[in-house]
Order: C-alpha cells, then sequence, then structure tokens
C-alpha cells in the first residue's frame, strides 16, 4: 500500500530550486540572464506543478541563510518564497521553514556541513544515491531538497526508511512547526 501523505521539500533558488517528496526528484533551472519576472514565474508554476500532483500533506522549505543576506538578488528571492508560501496558504497545505544549519545538524549531525557531507549522510542515512546527477544539474539542490522532506515525513511521524543511528531529535524539534498538525489523510490528499 501506498503512504497516503506526501511531504515536499523545496530548496528554493532564483537559479536551481530542488524539489523532492522523498521518490521523486527533480531540479527547476532558469537563467540569470532572462528577466526575473519571467523566471520566478516559470519557478512558482513549476513549483506548484511538482506539489499539487498528487496533492502534497506538507511543503518543507530551507529558510535564509541570514548570514548571507547581502548577496544580490536576496530581496527577491524572500520574495518567491512568500509568493510560494501564499499559494500553499490559498490550496490548505502546511509550510514549515527550516534554517539551513538546522536542515546540516539534522541530515549530517553538523550544522557545517558542506555540501558533499550533506550529499554522503543522505546515501548513508537512507540510501539514496545522488552521485549520478551533476553538481551543474543540481545534484545538492536536490540533495536538500530530499533532506527537508525526510525531516517533514519524521514530524508527521513517517519517516522515511532510514539506516544506522537516527536523525537527532533536537534539530526536528528546533524547527517551527506550529502551522503543521499530524494529518488525517482523505482521498483527495486535502
Amino acid at each position: 500500500m501506498t503512504d497516503p501523505f506526501r511531504v515536499i521539500g523545496l530548496d528554493v533558488s532564483l537559479t536551481s530550486t530542488g524539489a523532492s517528496d522523498g521518490t521523486e526528484h527533480d531540479v527547476f533551472q532558469t537563467s540569470p540572464t532572462e528577466r526575473l519576472e519571467a523566471r520566478m514565474d516559470r519557478l512558482l508554476r513549476q513549483m506548484r506543478k511538482f506539489t499539487l500532483n498528487p496533492w502534497a500533506t506538507l511543503v518543507v522549505m530551507e529558510g535564509s541563510a541570514y548570514s548571507r543576506n547581502v548577496q544580490t538578488g536576496h530581496e527577491e528571492l524572500a520574495a518567491l518564497r512568500l509568493m510560494l508560501r501564499v499559494h500553499m496558504w490559498r490550496c490548505g497545505i502546511p509550510v514549515a521553514i527550516v534554517p539551513p544549519s538546522t536542515l546540516k545538524a539534522y541530515t549530517a549531525g553538523n550544522g557545517r556541513a558542506s555540501k558533499p557531507e550533506m550529499q554522503q549522510a543522505v546515501l548513508d542515512r537512507h540510501q539514496v544515491d545522488f552521485a549520478g546527477v551533476k553538481v551543474k544539474d543540481g545534484r545538492y539542490d536536490m540533495v536538500d531538497a530530499f533532506a527537508l522532506a525526510a525531516m517533514g515525513y519524521a514530524r508527521i511521524g513517517h519517516p522515511l526508511p532510514t539506516f544506522g543511528p537516527p536523525p537527532p531529535l533536537k534539530s526536528l524539534l528546533a524547527v517551527d512547526w506550529s502551522g503543521v498538525k499530524t494529518p488525517e489523510p482523505t482521498e483527495n490528499g486535502t
């Protein structure tokens, strides 16, 4: 029987957004030379399609890296995240925001884990190997999206299969899950 819950992890970016539901993984890329509004519109449509087909139970997004907020495009990225959150709210899908250091601590046991360390942690803990995806094609975006989905599944009591020691509960509890309730499955996922 298929799990009636579908948690989506989104590593939102203006150039390479990773998406995963723990089974399906995708990346949505845009060119920095393309008009910003067109890029944001296309990314929103792609994320909505991934999130609503089939319907998501929960969306878990990586939050802002506050230490990097002086980077070019931080305002636009914040706007993209907020527009996605509003759309999910309209659809009745709860959204949880996970700070990058909390995601790294939960996944790799270290809040400063590197991208390759995150990839290795996902392989070790979940036996999901992203090594076949080229870095330029969004390898690390998919890794983060998968790890975000794994946190969401754990939160709603339907953890993904894991090997070795369990992830640190402290990191899971550090996330504001206040808008997330353990959902009751329905036929259409709402």
